[in-house]
């Protein structure tokens, strides 16, 4: 059975080295998408932090006591207490979300389809004087 079990773990070991990266080029939509379900997501377990962390505030300050406290009144303090630790956690969490949202956001803009026109005269009313142009600003300070 452990030869069984070591044989598995060393096939998936090594099949890590066998599969292929295939970098796959992201599109303007793709980061925009991606940059709002990060911002969707960060909002979640911002808002889902904070009401953990009132909950657990409230629950805690009123189960709280130094001396004389039943054992169900320590349970529920501790309970609080572990609930606005968590609370405070997912807020923290959330952070790196809204960042990676903001960079995706940019990454976005930078990469865009503008219409030019063509310079000069217009000599042939059927020629088009636009034409589609991929449009890459690259930012040069920091906002």
């Amino acid at each position: 059975m452990k030869n069984l079990a070591f044989r598995f773990l060393w096939i998936a070991f090594l099949s890590l080295w066998i599969q292929p990266a295939v970098a796959q080029e992201m599109t303007k939509q793709d980061y925009l998408e991606l940059s709002k379900k990060q911002k969707n997501t960060g909002f979640i377990l911002l808002g889902g932090g904070a009401a953990a962390v009132i909950a657990g505030s409230v629950l805690f300050s009123e189960n709280f006591c130094i001396w004389g406290c039943t054992n169900s009144e320590d349970k529920l303090a501790a309970t609080g207490a572990a609930l606005a630790l968590g609370g405070g956690v997912a807020m923290l969490v959330s952070i790196p979300s809204f960042i990676n949202s903001s960079k995706n956001a940019t990454r976005a803009a930078q990469l865009s389809l503008v219409r030019e026109t063509l310079p000069g005269p217009r000599i042939a009313p059927q020629i088009p004087r636009s034409y589609l142009s991929i449009q890459m600003s690259i930012p040069i300070s920091k906002r």
